[in-house]
């Protein structure tokens, strides 16, 4: 679980310090530009990093300095909770003067307070555990980050598990319009905007036979008339989900593609919760999951996504959803918000606001401020 993000002069971010602790299940609030979507842009870079981006270039650009102030560094830090171990990884970044790239300034990950390995500028050092010598050194480009690339005996286990759970965070904002039926690969790692959603599906199928019923036992609880669903061969590699539909006295099959986009969001959430549940508990992120769906299904797939979470992992949610909020109670809710596009944004737990005898009345008057 995600103990504790901080970040420093990162877009709308500055001093930002977001702690959900043991809350399997949270969400955060607040108005448009407040800085919910900049928070998942710092889940996609260490979800990047995990999955073995190493180039700082390809993570971010001189643009994501607050307010062009690049003579401050960008500092990253993410503490977690993994198997009763706690993981704690910072990485400082900045842009000298002549330069054209960010360059890593610091690096560090610790594990139950010991270091595994420390970094300053292109020195990187390995805290060895056990080992003849107590740590070595090594030299990396400074426009390169360590994590991914460290192969190291001593710490393998622990590189390999802080690694695995990035590469495993599921961070969404879906376009069901490019959610498509068609797979021609397998994949345990889910684009944001779900255009690789059948390929995920399909290696989560093919690693985990077992999430079918999963998958089948959520669909049905909101689509009721579906009776399954499978893949079709469409040559060597590729293949078609295809969806089956049955009442009464009659029975078809359909395109994945043929269903609507809040249809191809209740998929989504089903292919959530069963990855969750196959080869987690993993971190999710999903922004404004109620979209593409009628008022009626909003408190259902909202529940079910925090009772999937509930029994290991953890997800983090967005919304402007009156209904989506009222899920959520006041010590599970966050709002985010800042008073000018020239102000950093701010977060605070509802419970730690005055009360209010409405929260969804005060976010549509707007008077909902951390």
């Amino acid at each position: 679980m995600l103990q504790r993000l901080y970040i420093h002069n990162f877009r709308c971010l500055e001093n930002f310090e977001f702690k959900p602790g043991d809350t399997s299940s949270a969400l955060l609030i607040g108005k448009n530009g407040s800085g919910k979507s900049t928070l998942a842009q710092v889940f996609k870079i260490f979800q990047a990093i995990g999955r073995g981006t190493n180039r700082v270039g390809k993570l971010l650009k001189s643009g994501d300095f607050t307010l062009d102030r690049t003579n401050i560094p960008i500092r990253l830090e993410m503490e977690a909770m993994l198997s009763s171990h706690v993981f704690r990884y910072s990485l400082v970044l900045d842009l000298p003067e002549r330069f054209k790239e960010l360059r890593v300034l610091e690096e560090k990950l610790i594990l139950d307070e010991e270091i595994v390995y420390s970094r300053e500028l292109a020195q990187v050092t390995i805290k060895r555990q056990g080992a003849a010598q107590s740590e070595a050194k090594f030299n990396i480009d400074w426009h390169l980050i360590a994590l991914p690339v460290i192969q190291d005996p001593s710490s393998s286990d622990a590189l390999s598990a802080f690694r695995g759970w990035l590469s495993n965070m599921i961070i969404l904002a879906p376009i069901p319009r490019m959610m498509g039926g068609y797979a021609d690969c397998e994949t345990l790692e889910p684009q944001e905007d779900g255009n690789n959603f059948a390929d995920w599906l399909s290696g989560i199928l093919a690693q985990y036979p077992a999430a079918y019923s999963i998958l089948t036992h959520h669909l049905q609880e909101i689509m009721p008339d579906l009776s399954g669903f499978r893949f079709e061969r469409m040559g060597k590699d590729a293949k078609s989900l295809l969806v089956n539909f049955k009442s009464d006295a009659n029975e078809h099959e359909f395109e994945f593609d043929r269903l609507s986009d809040g249809e191809k969001c209740f998929f989504l959430c089903a292919v959530v919760l069963a990855a969750n549940r196959s080869y987690g508990p993993l971190f999710a992120f999903w922004d404004e999951p109620d979209n593409y769906l009628a008022l009626s299904e909003v408190s259902h797939f909202v529940m079910a996504l925090r009772q999937g979470f509930n029994k290991g992992g953890q997800i983090i949610m967005t919304s402007h959803n009156e209904e989506a909020v009222r899920r959520f109670s006041n010590d599970s809710t966050w709002v985010v918000g800042r008073r000018s596009h020239l102000e950093p944004s701010v977060i605070r737990l509802l419970e730690e606001l005055p009360p209010r005898p409405d929260v969804v009345q005060s976010l549509i008057y707007g008077d909902l401020e951390p």
